[in-house]
């Protein structure tokens, strides 16, 4: 495997774990009202600071702008759908935070926004993996060329993921040891 699908295995494989997280957090509240709101807050964060400026925007500068100029007729649709999805996530984040917010500062209903919020995110989330890891990562893998892998491999090389990477930050340590406390994180990680 190519040094950069492996760094972006690795982060989808973290994304994946947050994304069950949240999921059963919005269960949570969809039952009886509670969640660990701290927990989705670090959640919030960590997406809206590594994913939604390093991850997403390679993907789009290095890895989609190459197989988009590869092929275009085979790999247009596809990556449209996720770059439009990439500029609509600071939105989504800014809306979780929103409804967390709200069922902070104790508003009437807005635990069952949350869980809406929440559910609707994870699912989102889970897709947009899935949709990255079966179609565009096999597709890449047909039409680029080895001096396209070079610029993207070592585009990916600098990434250090803050949960995950190899040296994990201490802004996020708690919450890599509460995903992992909860056996949320995916084998491989």
């Amino acid at each position: 495997m190519r040094s950069s699908m492996r760094v972006l295995a690795r982060e989808h494989l973290a994304l994946r774990a947050l994304a069950r997280i949240i999921a059963l957090e919005a269960e949570l509240l969809g039952r009886d009202g509670r969640a660990d709101l701290v927990l989705l807050q670090d959640i919030a964060t960590y997406i809206g600071e590594f994913p939604n400026r390093i991850h997403h925007p390679k993907e789009d500068d290095f890895l989609f702008r190459h197989m988009r100029a590869r092929d275009p007729a085979r790999c247009g649709a596809i990556i449209d759908r996720l770059q439009t999805e990439h500029l609509k996530e600071d939105e989504s984040i800014a809306n979780f935070l929103a409804a967390l917010q709200a069922v902070s500062a104790g508003e009437p209903g807005a635990a069952a926004g949350l869980a809406q919020v929440a559910a609707s995110y994870a699912k989102h989330l889970l897709g947009h993996i899935e949709a990255e890891n079966t179609l565009v990562f096999p597709l890449a893998e047909e039409v680029l060329q080895e001096d396209d892998w070079a610029e993207i491999d070592a585009a990916f090389a600098a990434n250090d993921d803050p949960l995950v990477g190899a040296q994990p930050g201490a802004r996020f340590s708690d919450l890599h040891r509460r995903i992992m406390a909860m056996g949320a994180m995916p084998p491989g990680l």
